[in-house]
């Protein structure tokens, strides 16, 4: 994702290609995807299934997310994650906008470094607070969504450093209290920047200790081409498996890229089918009935997450989303 945002998708419009990501725009899956938002990640190594939870894509199934067992906040096998930007008016004005029916998480967009270690959402606290309350009224848990596709580079460039990782995450987790949220989701998009042998690791291990044992969520928005730069080894699948889940950045005008797409995530990463959470682009280029068609495919995976909601597109889109789950 981007945080130079504009009508339609970030940027303007949606870029075909396969994943490259375009300036103003979250990053968009292979083969002829649109460019658009976020990923999410799995949960973490270790974390089990709840009791009685759900089969993968029952919208009443309920799962577990863990890092070494210890169990985070319960989290529904259909998710419905929705973006929202901090550039298309103050996040108290959307508090009475969003219709939150059937949303189970929302991301708001982005947060960013203030310095080293410090970070910043680009807007007022009591905007923030205020669309955190009107979400928690309906029992949709909100997310602080860092990075996106221009901004990561200062989050990259600051766990560079390794003696900022413990500021940087104790500063997030004041963060988060301070807020009134519910979790972090990591969206970085350079995954030359998140290999083995960079910070990275670290960087989400740390995260992930310091927030689960709170009952906070740690997602990331990723996309194939971000984790094929990564290397793939041992390391960096285990850091995907760690997310509570992972939001998808797919976006593609074809059924048949998220089939193939999805199956190369579990065969390549490990990841459960019910951590992987299906992208959808709030543009021109999506109908009504494909956005249901996919909201509808997305139930037997994690579900369906969407960027984002202040497009001119939500008052058709959203409703066939609604309508499908």
């Amino acid at each position: 994702m981007s945080a130079a945002g504009a009508a339609n998708a970030p940027g303007g419009a949606p870029n075909g290609g396969a994943g490259a990501p375009s300036a103003g725009a979250p990053s968009g899956g292979g083969g002829g995807a649109l460019t658009g938002a976020a990923g999410a990640m799995p949960a973490g190594a270790g974390g089990t299934a709840a009791a009685g939870a759900g089969t993968a894509g029952s919208s009443g199934g309920m799962a577990t997310a863990g890092g070494g067992g210890a169990p985070s906040t319960t989290i529904p096998d259909t998710k419905v994650v929705m973006y929202l930007p901090n550039w298309a008016g103050s996040f108290s004005s959307w508090a009475t906008k969003v219709d939150f029916n059937k949303m189970t998480h929302l991301d708001l967009a982005f947060g960013v470094m203030k310095g080293a270690s410090d970070w910043s959402l680009g807007a007022n606290d009591a905007d923030v607070k205020a669309l955190a309350a009107a979400a928690h009224a309906k029992n949709v848990k909100v997310l602080v969504s860092i990075g996106g596709a221009d901004d990561d580079i200062g989050i990259i460039n600051a766990y560079g450093n390794a003696a900022n990782i413990d500021p940087m995450i104790a500063n997030m987790d004041a963060f988060l209290k301070r807020l009134d949220l519910d979790g972090v989701d990591v969206d970085l998009e350079r995954g030359v920047n998140m290999k083995t042998s960079t910070n990275f690791p670290q960087f989400v291990n740390k995260l992930v200790a310091t927030l689960r044992p709170e009952g906070k969520l740690v997602t990331a928005a990723l996309a194939q081409y971000i984790v094929e730069a990564t290397g793939i080894d041992a390391t960096s699948t285990a850091w995907m498996k760690q997310y509570d889940f992972i939001n998808l950045m797919i976006y593609s005008s074809n059924m048949n890229t998220y089939t193939s797409e999805l199956s190369w995530w579990l065969s390549k990463t490990g990841v459960a089918k019910n951590h992987l959470v299906w992208g959808v682009i709030f543009s021109n280029a999506t109908s009504a009935s494909y956005a249901k068609q996919l909201t509808t495919a997305s139930k037997a995976d994690g579900g369906v997450m969407v960027w984002e909601y202040t497009q001119g597109t939500e008052p058709t889109l959203w409703p066939a989303i609604q309508s499908a789950l």
